[in-house]
């Protein structure tokens, strides 16, 4: 896909972080706009950007937790909007604790989001993205997705699983010339980092946001993934290093993520002190 003018983009988690700049990076490049989020004010002000940069886009608030709504999602797009050139997930939610601290409710929470949203909307759209034979599906997963992080159980989970379904759909999809890419990046200056539940970690995610990159030049990065059909997106360069350690040195990795673990493990006892 080397010309996004009027194709249609679907982003899910429209309203924020990734989401708004790879929306806003396709909307630059002449694509037409579906955002889509929970956050019903935060899509009324993505929209309204869009415009402002001339781009066109409807906007649907919708659970991406709720099958039906991304059942009556699918029905509206396509009514309105066409079958999307692109199929973009990016919503997602963060829970920092020791796993023994974390209830089920929010692993339960985090898995339906994380993975299940992005199930609901491959299953009820690539049927017509197949039909038309073409496309390209884009999951945002994370560097969790690639190796472990401690004390983020529930995320590295799903993200695993995010980057597991887009490495098997993309073998499946491409009969029908629709493409997979799996996005990976690190830390993101997102609202997810902050508004990730903490139990403990105060300070360790303090010290996440300051070294975190701009969603933008992800958003770069992925529209590039999109015209070059890239099977995975590792951003930025140290996560890229990163993932070719844990391929190529594994024990390597394994006394690295040992090092963190213990760091964090420190982290959280100081905190669960202050705390009691």
């Amino acid at each position: 896909m080397k010309d996004f003018a009027g194709k249609l983009a679907l982003v899910t988690g429209a309203a924020s972080g990734i989401g708004l700049a790879t929306a806003l990076a396709f909307c630059d490049e002449g694509a037409r706009l579906a955002l889509v989020d929970i956050n019903a004010d935060g899509l009324t002000r993505a929209a309204s950007e869009v415009q402002r940069r001339g781009g066109t886009a409807m906007t649907y608030t919708v659970d991406m937790r709720d099958s039906e709504q991304v059942s009556s999602l699918h029905e509206r797009v396509t009514a309105e909007m066409g079958t999307p050139d692109v199929l973009m997930n990016a919503a997602g939610i963060c829970v920092v604790a020791a796993v023994e601290d974390i209830p089920l409710e929010d692993w339960e929470s985090l898995l339906s989001l994380n993975l299940l949203g992005y199930v609901y909307t491959i299953h009820y759209f690539i049927r017509d993205m197949y039909a038309r034979g073409g496309g390209q599906i884009v999951n945002v997963a994370s560097a969790a997705g690639l190796f472990p992080v401690p004390y983020q159980s529930p995320y590295v989970t799903s993200k695993f699983a995010v980057v597991g379904l887009s490495e098997a759909l993309r073998q499946e999809a491409r009969r029908y010339h629709v493409g997979v890419t799996a996005v990976c990046p690190g830390a993101i200056q997102t609202p997810i980092i902050k508004g990730s539940k903490r139990i403990g970690f105060t300070e360790g995610v303090q010290k996440v946001e300051r070294i975190a990159a701009t969603p933008q030049g992800l958003a770069r990065a992925i529209v590039n993934a999109v015209r070059k059909d890239k099977a995975i997106v590792a951003y930025p360069m140290y996560i890229r290093e990163l993932y070719r350690v844990k391929r190529f040195l594994p024990r390597v990795a394994d006394h690295l993520g040992k090092a963190v673990a213990r760091i964090m493990y420190w982290q959280h006892h100081e905190d669960t002190c202050e705390r009691s």
